[in-house]
């Protein structure tokens, strides 16, 4: 019986003596219910519902409700003596009072499905009651099927006065599902067909209640089941409320509700925002009613107290992290009614960088982010702001203090209702960076408070305050040592797509994250549709961004806003913050912000010789040199392709190595099993249903199994990881992002990316086949691999080695690779990584006697052909499996990977185009073979010179002659001086191994002026001298060395003075600044962002 304050909307569970009628979930024929006719062993028809269910990993859209207190899904339940369980021949049954009922003796069965927004209400709360884990949980559909007053068969005249009443009650949110048994009066076990008897009812083979999944393994039988105890079943209870049980039935292992004895700790949800305010659930010891929580978690000192929800969990707020990844939570029970010793606890948690984190306060309008009347919306029915009317919203701007960044509180907005989740406010702050909370106001003591984040933001600045903060930036940041380039980029976007052993996808920019709003996706690189960057921090801690436009080409940002050089990569310092703070906000300043409100020709000038020092700072992207990564492919009824490009088909069933390292510290293996076809019949044909895979310590253990309901489950050291919070899980050594399916689709994509090795794996599935494109990378382990895909050393004749170094010839047949190659390199129980469900075993996947269908015996009909045409990987599935789904699946992932294979080859390119004060080079497929450029002179600047067509054409530009752009002041001011121009034009004539290009570099001093030139070369941003003839003699040489021996000492000298600040993960830039002001150098930019007039609330 739920609580009056439910009702109230407080959250509460009251537990009752028994349960009783008026518990059940409404039945009757007054809410609905269909009333079967009265009848003996009888059933309904096939009950169609709107829901798929899922139960022990099978989807259903059908049930069928039997008299003898039974629902099954595949075929009717006549059968009025229970059988024990385990049952094979498909028997899914839910039974919770499989016995011989008799209607036509007494009581009714009746059943229904619903969608009632109360039922479903009602149902949710009960399961996030007993199950704490499932806090966040929604039901979408409820069937309800209710025995009431039933009597058994054979019943004698006082026998039939003895009756049962029970209801079993289906949950589904459409991916996990729940069953509730009620029991209210149960007088009979047992009818006279089955040996009881007639008058008691009692006796002979009593009543079966529990699950069971028709494979004659897997099976839950409640306790007391098929003995006469099960009388007492509604005395009995799993979840302290007797005559209530309370499973989860979705997956292989049927999960009891409410709390266990072992003291096992669940936490809920597993991962969180590195801000905190988190609501945490913590479940799984029983709780009393006085116990008293404490929690600690890893890197915080301070212990928190924690609440008791109900006797089953209790919970805590996350406080503020400063790192992010998997820590670890201690937690301590103390009880003050019993005499034991404290009881402590240990669970893992993930901190979630910022960028991975999904926004739950939405800006409404975001790009347009100024001081001023500004909405936001947010989501106001999660378990942060629960039984809160009313919120605050607080802003929260980023500042350096004491050398570190951090955000502090400036301003609270108190009394917001919540009951439609947005408001309108006045947004008036003087920093540039902000984040926003919106705050529960139920506090507790000894709690932080609870409350949901908007994504971290960048103010928008008009042109002259950008401008100014800029400047300052670009005298700041010349003080320090260049930031390192890092790799090449990949050169197109095919590249980039494929390549992400070297980089990965950028989480602010990706064409992948589809759900993500369009004004969030690329909003600080708004000329890109897709990024990459590094996946690791380069040995400096600077990243590298590529970015890639419309048309797939990388994108040059003296011409674009796409990728630079970053001195913080994002997991550097305050994860996410520092990059934000030192890369993003000096790029928007310099290259978008103060691009407006440009009134003069000298201000046009100034504007955008700002973007171009802050690309002399963080240079623009560059693919020369880039070499893409080597793949392999596995699909269909496997089909593999090596790493070196040798195509061979291997459809053993079992478990195989995969990719090992000659030393054994990456291992990755794969699973494949015998297609199964709709109707239940195998066929001699095996498909990909399972990969694993680990590096050393490292990563941890990586598995990916196919699922029948959720088409894939992803596992780290055995635990099933929820990607509810995030699609993006960066865990130690790996990062595993979860791409969304395409719309109507249940396919599922994902990709596993090693940090410390250069390995990946790209994964495509549907709930029946697995395909795999593994990545590969780095001269290290070239030829220094072993298993199916061969040895990685650019040799395809040799990849045929089986695990006793016999090497087979290319040309084999498959009878012969099967036999001396792939088995082979079956592995042992020993050696197996996978984690098995329960029921299954190594045992039930090694069949070392299973024999395929070769190719050379597959007939081709016409349907096939209309289907594959000339795919013979194709024809091959098609004819074997008989399924149109399967061909099909591996005809297009057979096309994507041929796609794949022709992006990750080196392309010609040419040397990139050079800078130019006041112009750019435009071209219109980046340096790649065949592209043209163009040159064109900036607003406040003419063309001296003809700008015509230049071509890239066998890895060198066409030669252009003399082009320069002149400032419309400047000409005015030679014309007075009868000085014949203010610049001198560029002569560039391209030479494959050396390109010197001698110009002037203007640099900003802190008044905005120009300062003496520098000698630049090839790939560095340039600009023209003015009135200086360069001459390049003896002389001349001389010179050069002599400047170039003067500028190495002084970058040396910066290099020692920089590793002497000190600057680590949590330093700003006000220590930096502050210790070169004593040495003369600029530190304006330490008066940065400071509001000296604003104090910050508390």
């Amino acid at each position: 019986m739920l609580c009056l304050l439910y009702l109230l909307g407080i959250n509460c569970l009251v537990f009752v003596d028994t349960v009783r009628v008026s518990d059940f979930y409404p039945f009757g024929e007054d809410v609905g219910d269909t009333t079967m006719p009265e009848n003996d062993d009888g059933s309904s028809p096939n009950i169609s519902i709107s829901a798929k269910f899922p139960f022990f990993n099978h989807q259903h859209d059908q049930l069928i409700v039997s008299t003898n207190g039974a629902i099954s899904f595949l075929t009717p339940v006549s059968q009025y003596t229970p059988d024990p369980f385990p049952l094979d021949g498909d028997r899914r049954l839910i039974t919770p009072f499989w016995g011989d009922v008799d209607t036509t003796k007494g009581g009714h069965v009746r059943y229904r499905e619903t969608t009632d927004p109360n039922i479903l209400d009602k149902a949710s709360h009960e399961i996030k009651s007993y199950f704490p884990d499932f806090g966040r949980f929604h039901a979408a559909w409820v069937f309800i099927a209710t025995w009431d007053n039933v009597a058994f068969y054979g019943c004698s005249s006082s026998g039939c006065l003895k009756q049962n009443t029970f209801q079993a009650v289906l949950i589904t949110n459409g991916q996990h599902s729940f069953a509730i048994f009620n029991y209210a009066n149960i007088e009979w076990t047992t009818g006279t067909g089955s040996g009881g008897d007639k008058d008691t009812g009692l006796g002979g083979k009593p009543a079966q209640a529990g699950f069971n999944a028709g494979d004659g393994k897997l099976f839950y039988a409640v306790n007391g089941s098929q003995t006469p105890d099960i009388i007492t079943v509604n005395e009995k209870t799993n979840v302290n409320v007797p005559g209530k049980f309370v499973f989860r039935i979705d997956s292989s292992k049927v999960i009891t509700g409410g709390c266990n004895t072992k003291g096992t700790m669940i936490i809920s949800p597993r991962s969180g925002p590195m801000f905190g305010g988190q609501h945490l659930t913590l479940s799984g010891p029983c709780i009393d009613q006085y116990d008293v929580f404490k929690v600690r978690f890893n890197g915080i000192r301070k212990t928190l107290t924690c609440e008791k929800k109900n006797q089953y969990s209790f919970y805590c707020i996350t406080p503020r992290f400063d790192t992010t990844g998997e820590i670890t939570v201690h937690v301590s029970l103390h009880s003050k009614t019993k005499r034991m010793n404290d009881t402590y606890l240990k669970g893992h948690y993930t901190v979630l960088n910022p960028v991975f984190c999904k926004a739950n306060v939405i800006r409404n309008d975001p790009d347009n982010w100024r001081n001023g009347s500004q909405s936001i919306s947010w989501k106001n029915d999660i378990p942060e702001l629960e039984n809160s009317s009313t919120v605050d919203l607080e802003v929260h701007a980023l500042k350096e203090k004491n050398g570190k960044l951090d955000f502090e509180s400036l301003n609270t907005i108190t009394n917001i209702s919540n009951s439609i989740g947005t408001t309108n406010f006045n947004f008036n702050i003087t920093q540039q960076v902000a984040l926003l909370q919106i705050k529960s106001r139920v506090k507790r003591r000894g709690m932080p408070s609870p409350g949901i984040w908007s994504d971290v933001f960048l103010i928008s600045q008009s042109g002259e305050e950008a401008r100014q903060i800029c400047k300052k930036w670009i005298n700041s940041e010349s003080s320090f040592p260049a930031v390192d380039p890092g790799e090449p980029c990949p050169c197109t976007i095919q590249q980039a797509r494929v390549d992400n052993v070297k980089y990965q996808p950028d989480p602010d920019c990706n064409m992948f994250q589809k759900e993500r709003n369009t004004k969030v996706n690329c909003r600080y690189r708004r000329d890109a549709q897709h990024c990459v960057r590094l996946p690791r921090p380069s040995k400096g801690g600077s990243d590298n961004v590529c970015c890639y436009n419309a048309n797939g080409n990388l994108i040059d940002s003296r011409v674009e806003e796409g990728g630079t050089q970053q001195r913080y990569h994002y997991v550097e310092g305050v994860p996410y913050v520092s990059n934000f703070y030192y890369d993003v906000m000096p790029f928007m300043q310099c290259c978008r912000f103060s691009q407006t409100s440009a009134n003069d020709t000298t201000d046009k000038e100034d504007t955008y010789s700002l973007c171009q020092n802050y690309l002399k700072l963080r240079n623009y992207s560059s693919c020369q040199n880039y070499e893409p990564p080597r793949l392999a492919r596995t699909s269909g009824d496997p089909h593999m392709t090596t790493l070196d490009g040798l195509s061979y088909t291997f459809n053993g069933a079992g478990e195989f190595v995969y990719i090992y390292t000659e030393d054994d510290l990456f291992k990755s293996q794969v699973r494949f099993e015998q297609f199964k076809k709709y109707d239940g019949s195998f066929v001699p044909a095996t498909v990909a249903t399972a990969v694993v895979m680990e590096y050393g310590n490292s990563s941890g253990r990586v598995e990916v199994h196919l699922n029948s309901i959720r088409t894939v489950d992803v596992l780290h050291n055995s635990e099933l990881l929820v990607f509810e919070e995030s699609n993006w899980m960066d865990l130690n050594g790996v990062s595993i992002l979860l791409l969304p399916a395409e719309s109507n689709s249940s396919d599922a994509s994902l990709m596993v990316m090693f940090k410390d090795i250069k390995i990946s794996f790209n994964i495509q599935a549907s709930k029946r086949i697995m395909n795999i494109l593994p990545i590969v990378h780095g001269d290290e382990i070239k030829g220094k691999l072993k298993g199916l895909l061969g040895n990685y050393d650019e040799n395809p004749s040799n990849d045929l080695f089986s695990s006793d170094d016999q090497l087979l010839s290319p040309n084999s047949s498959d009878v012969v690779i099967y036999n001396k190659f792939g088995m082979s390199w079956a592995i042992n129980e020993t050696e197996s990584l996978f984690t098995y469900e329960p029921g299954k075993s190594f045992a039930d996947y090694h069949q070392p006697s299973f024999r395929p269908v070769f190719e050379s015996s597959v007939s081709v009909t016409e349907e096939v052909r209309a289907v594959c045409g000339e795919d013979k990987d194709c024809i091959f599935d098609f004819s074997v499996t008989g399924s149109r789904e399967v061909a099909k699946q591996s005809r297009t992932f057979q096309k994507q990977f041929q796609e794949s294979q022709q992006a990750a080859v080196i392309v010609i390119t040419c040397d990139d185009l050079p800078t130019v004060a006041g112009g750019v080079w435009k071209s219109t497929n980046g340096n790649l073979e065949n592209s043209s450029a163009v040159f064109i002179c900036r607003d406040g600047y003419s063309l001296s010179g003809s700008s015509t067509n230049i071509i890239c054409k066998n890895g060198y530009w066409e030669p252009y002659g003399d082009i320069s752009c002149l400032r419309h002041d400047s000409v005015v001011k030679d014309q007075q001086t009868n000085a014949s121009s203010t610049s001198s034009p560029i002569t560039w004539i391209p030479n494959r191994t050396e390109n010197t290009l001698l110009e002037n570099v203007t640099e900003y001093t802190g008044d905005g002026g120009i300062i003496s030139s520098t000698l630049g070369t090839k790939g560095t941003d340039t600009t023209p001298s003015t009135n200086v003839p360069v001459y390049i003699g003896v002389g001349g040489a001389l010179l050069c060395i002599f400047i170039f021996c003067v500028v190495l000492f002084i970058s040396m000298m910066k290099r020692r003075r920089f590793r002497e600040l000190n600057i680590h993960s949590g330093i700003g830039t006000s220590k930096i600044t502050q210790e070169a002001q004593e040495e003369g150098l600029s530190a304006e930019l330490s008066q940065m962002n400071v509001d000296k007039s604003m104090s910050p609330a508390s």
